[in-house]
């Protein structure tokens, strides 16, 4: 279910799901469009996604009302997705307090929630934290709409939290790699996140962590002991 206020982009979508037809059959079935949710509070989705819409509001109060709906409204996990910037970093840090700090609590909503990706803890976050912040962030390639002028391959960075609902405990709580990982001749450099809120410049060497392979940062985890994988 895909939902947008905007009818224009809907129809947008749904005709590029087509294939630019307006009565062709789309490539992938089972695909419904809305302009708002459903209202119903037992109405849930076992995946919810926003992708680069919270930096589209024009307020804070405006973001806490769509994150407490969105929250509401899956019962396994919500992907909140941003550009790759220190803004859309922290709007992203701003959502996921909310419903760390259970500020959306109701007699429908009594399971708490935690941080099943990329971070692997729920404390502040060491890249706000530090003398000079940084953008939490990760680079993906894409293939754009191939108008005339726009063919070539592009890469965009994005910045994402990935909130599930249960205990900490449920998570896989090993390091996560933040930065594109330094390749050099016998050895890596890795930057980490630990499940202690801090982070790590971890070198990884042969003659120290025995036999590796090199790691990319889209895997997004090294072992507990910051040894290779």
């Amino acid at each position: 279910m895909c939902v947008d206020s905007s009818a224009a982009m809907l129809d947008l979508a749904e005709k590029l799901l087509k294939g630019g037809s307006e009565s062709g059959e789309p490539y992938v079935p089972g695909v419904f469009f809305r302009q708002f949710l459903p209202v119903s509070p037992k109405v849930q989705f076992n995946v919810v996604v926003s992708a680069f819409s919270l930096s589209e509001l024009p307020s804070k109060a405006d973001r806490t009302e769509v994150v407490q709906t969105l929250w509401r409204k899956t019962s396994d996990f919500l992907i909140l997705v941003e550009n790759g910037t220190k803004a859309g970093h922290r709007l992203l840090m701003e959502a996921r307090d909310l419903v760390l700090k259970g500020k959306e609590k109701s007699p429908l909503d009594s399971q708490p929630g935690f941080v099943f990706a990329p971070c692997p803890h729920e404390l502040p976050c060491p890249h706000l934290t530090a003398s000079k912040p940084l953008a939490c962030s990760f680079s993906q390639a894409y293939h754009p709409i191939p108008f005339n002028w726009n063919k070539q391959p592009k890469e965009e960075k994005f910045s994402m939290v990935i909130l599930a609902r249960g205990c900490p405990e449920e998570a896989n709580r090993w390091p996560r790699i933040t930065q594109p990982v330094l390749k050099r001749p016998r050895h890596v450099h890795c930057h980490l996140c630990c499940p202690d809120g801090h982070m790590q410049h971890a070198v990884i060497t042969a003659r120290r962590h025995g036999r590796y392979r090199s790691c990319d940062q889209n895997e997004w985890e090294v072992s507990e002991t910051c040894s290779p994988r």
